[in-house]
């Protein structure tokens, strides 16, 4: 695997980690669980659907380098 289809692996995963994190954070509801959880909006769906999309092709991309190393 070349140092460049690491190193775009590598961001794509850091960048849907941080997006799920995101989207995934303690909005801090009460102790009863009435806390109810936010809609997102069109944009941030969008933005989730391309960061997932190009973690998808960089994984494609990692594993075809690889099978081409060997």
């Amino acid at each position: 695997m070349t140092t460049g289809s690491r190193l775009a692996a590598v961001t794509a995963t850091v960048l849907l980690c941080a997006a799920l994190a995101t989207g995934c954070g303690d909005k801090g509801g009460g102790a009863d669980g009435s806390a109810t959880t936010p809609t997102p909006s069109g944009s941030q769906l969008a933005h989730l659907d391309k960061v997932v999309g190009d973690a998808e092709s960089a994984a494609n991309a990692a594993e075809s380098d690889a099978a081409s190393d060997n």
